[in-house]
């Protein structure tokens, strides 16, 4: 049997684990929830509260990080460079991107379109019937959740942005050398979690799931979204995405 992974559809940290087990052509099939409603079958599957989780026959792993690994292990060297140096260095600009850059791209994106009933034919796709009908009865309360518990606020997404140029600058002095990807001479975990974690703020065509297009935004929104597309750390991210994102290996 394929493996299951348990997402948020539109989810950059989902994004992740999909990309890497694409990439290292794991079949698998898709189980994919809205924010909140996740909480139960990722539980019922042995995660814990948040997803992705992926679950492989006996084995459960409940981290994007993890799921990277494991993909790793099963089709050696497609994330993990061999030299111990540059492993050490893709592993540790993972680890910073997941703590930083993906909080702040998700708190930016969900701070403009939690209240957008008008995107719900992008954000429901691939979600059971029940969550969709559910949403229309539970929306005031679970925005407002979703809220508190991101901390989404004017003030907390003014810091995001900042953040966000942060670690940009961080990428594009990386690559001010002219290199193709972030470590090494191949591409590895580093790339793959920046690209991934970035897209919410550059909308990448090629993402797992769809989007948003860039004009379902209004004008100040909208401008900030093309000033990050047009830094070099956004146009490295969207090569990325040109080329390295390879197409799902879903099984039906």
């Amino acid at each position: 049997m394929p493996a299951r992974l348990i997402t948020i559809t539109f989810s950059h940290f989902c994004e992740k684990a999909r990309w890497a087990l694409d990439r290292a052509g794991v079949s698998y099939t898709e189980d994919g929830h809205l924010p909140l409603f996740h909480y139960l079958p990722a539980r019922r599957a042995g995660g814990g509260r948040t997803v992705p989780v992926l679950v492989d026959g006996s084995t459960v792993i409940a981290d994007s990080t993890d799921i990277v690994a494991w993909a790793d292990a099963r089709s050696p060297g497609t994330f993990l460079p061999t030299d111990p140096v540059e492993r050490a260095a893709a592993l540790q600009l993972e680890d910073d991107l997941d703590l930083d850059l993906g909080p702040d791209t998700r708190r930016w994106t969900y701070f403009h379109l939690l209240h957008r009933r008008d995107l719900d034919p992008v954000i429901l796709r691939g979600i059971p019937r029940w969550e969709r009908l559910a949403l229309t009865a539970t929306r005031p309360l679970a925005t407002g959740f979703l809220e508190r518990k991101l901390k989404i606020n004017a003030a907390s997404v003014e810091r995001s942005c900042r953040k966000i140029d942060d670690a940009f600058e961080r990428i594009a002095a990386l690559i001010s050398d002219g290199r193709r990807f972030l470590v090494g001479d191949r591409f590895s975990v580093a790339d793959l979690t920046f690209a991934a974690l970035a897209a919410p703020v550059l909308l990448p065509p090629t993402y797992g799931v769809a989007l948003p297009a860039l004009t379902d935004f209004p004008a100040e929104p909208r401008a900030q979204l093309d000033a990050w597309r047009a830094t070099p750390a956004g146009q490295f991210a969207l090569h990325l995405y040109a080329t390295e994102r390879t197409p799902t290996r879903r099984a039906a």
